[in-house]
Protein backbone atom coordinates (compact mmCIF):
# COMPACT_ATOMS: atom_id res chain seq x y z
CA UNK A 1 0.00 0.00 0.00
CA UNK A 2 1.21 3.47 -0.81
CA UNK A 3 0.05 6.76 0.70
CA UNK A 4 -0.99 9.47 -1.74
CA UNK A 5 -2.05 12.79 -0.21
CA UNK A 6 -4.74 13.27 -2.86
CA UNK A 7 -6.37 9.84 -2.70
CA UNK A 8 -5.20 8.23 0.54
CA UNK A 9 -3.87 4.69 0.61
CA UNK A 10 -3.79 2.83 -2.68
CA UNK A 11 -2.08 -0.21 -4.15
CA UNK A 12 1.16 0.18 -6.06
CA UNK A 13 3.34 -2.66 -7.29
CA UNK A 14 7.04 -1.90 -6.87
CA UNK A 15 10.16 -3.98 -7.43
CA UNK A 16 11.27 -5.37 -4.05
CA UNK A 17 14.75 -4.29 -3.04
CA UNK A 18 15.63 -7.86 -2.10
CA UNK A 19 14.82 -9.08 -5.63
CA UNK A 20 17.07 -6.40 -7.15
CA UNK A 21 19.80 -7.43 -4.71
CA UNK A 22 19.31 -11.07 -5.73
CA UNK A 23 19.81 -10.14 -9.38
CA UNK A 24 22.99 -8.25 -8.47
CA UNK A 25 24.21 -11.34 -6.62
CA UNK A 26 23.49 -13.57 -9.66
CA UNK A 27 25.41 -11.21 -11.94
CA UNK A 28 28.31 -11.04 -9.50
CA UNK A 29 28.42 -14.84 -9.15
CA UNK A 30 28.62 -15.26 -12.93
CA UNK A 31 31.34 -12.63 -13.40
CA UNK A 32 33.77 -14.02 -10.85
CA UNK A 33 37.41 -14.90 -11.34
CA UNK A 34 36.70 -18.58 -11.92
CA UNK A 35 35.02 -17.85 -15.27
CA UNK A 36 37.79 -15.70 -16.76
CA UNK A 37 38.69 -18.29 -19.41
CA UNK A 38 35.54 -17.89 -21.51
CA UNK A 39 35.02 -15.16 -24.10
CA UNK A 40 33.02 -11.97 -23.66
CA UNK A 41 30.38 -13.24 -26.11
CA UNK A 42 29.83 -16.45 -24.14
CA UNK A 43 29.66 -14.49 -20.87
CA UNK A 44 27.04 -12.14 -22.35
CA UNK A 45 25.09 -15.14 -23.66
CA UNK A 46 25.10 -16.50 -20.11
CA UNK A 47 23.92 -13.21 -18.55
CA UNK A 48 21.37 -12.09 -21.15
CA UNK A 49 18.63 -14.69 -20.49
CA UNK A 50 18.74 -13.87 -16.78
CA UNK A 51 18.49 -10.13 -17.44
CA UNK A 52 15.83 -10.53 -20.11
CA UNK A 53 13.62 -12.75 -17.94
CA UNK A 54 13.97 -10.46 -14.94
CA UNK A 55 13.05 -7.38 -17.01
CA UNK A 56 10.08 -9.18 -18.54
CA UNK A 57 8.74 -10.14 -15.11
CA UNK A 58 9.09 -6.70 -13.47
CA UNK A 59 8.43 -4.42 -16.44
CA UNK A 60 4.98 -3.25 -15.25
CA UNK A 61 6.05 -2.24 -11.75
CA UNK A 62 6.04 1.38 -10.63
CA UNK A 63 9.40 3.12 -11.06
CA UNK A 64 10.78 0.11 -12.93
CA UNK A 65 12.84 2.37 -15.20
CA UNK A 66 14.84 3.72 -12.29
CA UNK A 67 15.61 0.25 -10.94
CA UNK A 68 16.42 -1.05 -14.43
CA UNK A 69 18.83 1.81 -15.06
CA UNK A 70 20.71 1.13 -11.83
CA UNK A 71 20.87 -2.59 -12.62
CA UNK A 72 22.15 -1.84 -16.14
CA UNK A 73 24.92 0.25 -14.63
CA UNK A 74 25.81 -2.49 -12.14
CA UNK A 75 25.88 -5.18 -14.82
CA UNK A 76 28.08 -3.04 -17.05
CA UNK A 77 30.55 -2.38 -14.26
CA UNK A 78 30.68 -6.08 -13.35
CA UNK A 79 31.44 -6.98 -16.98
CA UNK A 80 34.19 -4.34 -17.01
CA UNK A 81 35.72 -5.77 -13.81
CA UNK A 82 35.46 -9.28 -15.25
CA UNK A 83 37.34 -8.15 -18.38
CA UNK A 84 40.07 -6.61 -16.18
CA UNK A 85 40.45 -9.92 -14.32
CA UNK A 86 40.50 -11.78 -17.62
CA UNK A 87 43.19 -9.54 -19.13
CA UNK A 88 45.23 -8.08 -16.25
CA UNK A 89 48.02 -6.69 -18.44
CA UNK A 90 45.75 -5.03 -21.02
CA UNK A 91 45.52 -1.26 -21.32
CA UNK A 92 42.27 0.51 -20.47
CA UNK A 93 41.86 1.44 -24.11
CA UNK A 94 41.95 -2.24 -25.08
CA UNK A 95 39.40 -3.20 -22.41
CA UNK A 96 37.00 -0.38 -23.32
CA UNK A 97 37.23 -1.24 -27.05
CA UNK A 98 34.47 -3.79 -26.41
CA UNK A 99 32.19 -1.00 -25.12
CA UNK A 100 30.51 -0.23 -28.45
CA UNK A 101 27.30 1.40 -29.72
CA UNK A 102 24.18 -0.73 -29.51
CA UNK A 103 22.69 -2.22 -32.67
CA UNK A 104 19.17 -1.29 -31.49
CA UNK A 105 19.98 2.24 -30.30
CA UNK A 106 23.28 3.56 -31.73
CA UNK A 107 23.44 6.47 -29.27
CA UNK A 108 23.67 4.01 -26.36
CA UNK A 109 26.95 2.20 -25.72
CA UNK A 110 27.14 -1.24 -24.15
CA UNK A 111 29.38 -4.29 -23.94
CA UNK A 112 29.39 -6.34 -27.11
CA UNK A 113 31.49 -8.81 -29.03
CA UNK A 114 30.50 -9.51 -32.61
CA UNK A 115 26.73 -9.83 -32.83
CA UNK A 116 26.27 -10.62 -29.12
CA UNK A 117 25.61 -7.58 -26.94
CA UNK A 118 24.63 -6.94 -23.34
CA UNK A 119 20.87 -6.86 -22.79
CA UNK A 120 19.86 -3.50 -21.37
CA UNK A 121 16.88 -3.67 -19.04
CA UNK A 122 15.99 0.01 -19.47
CA UNK A 123 15.98 -0.23 -23.29
CA UNK A 124 13.36 -3.01 -23.45
CA UNK A 125 10.83 -1.91 -26.11
CA UNK A 126 7.98 -3.76 -24.38
CA UNK A 127 8.34 -1.74 -21.18
CA UNK A 128 5.72 1.02 -20.81
CA UNK A 129 7.00 4.56 -21.18
CA UNK A 130 7.52 6.44 -17.90
CA UNK A 131 4.99 9.12 -17.12
CA UNK A 132 5.66 12.72 -16.10
CA UNK A 133 4.72 11.75 -12.54
CA UNK A 134 7.82 9.51 -12.43
CA UNK A 135 10.03 12.53 -12.97
CA UNK A 136 10.78 11.97 -16.66
CA UNK A 137 9.94 14.35 -19.48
Amino acid sequence: MHWDRRYGYGPRVEIPKTKAADLRWKVKARTGTSSARCSLASKLQELNPILRGWANYYRHCAYAGRVFTSLDWYTGMRVERWLRKKRPKARSRDIWAAYQPSSRRPTRRLWREGLVEQHMLALDPRMPLPSRKDGYA
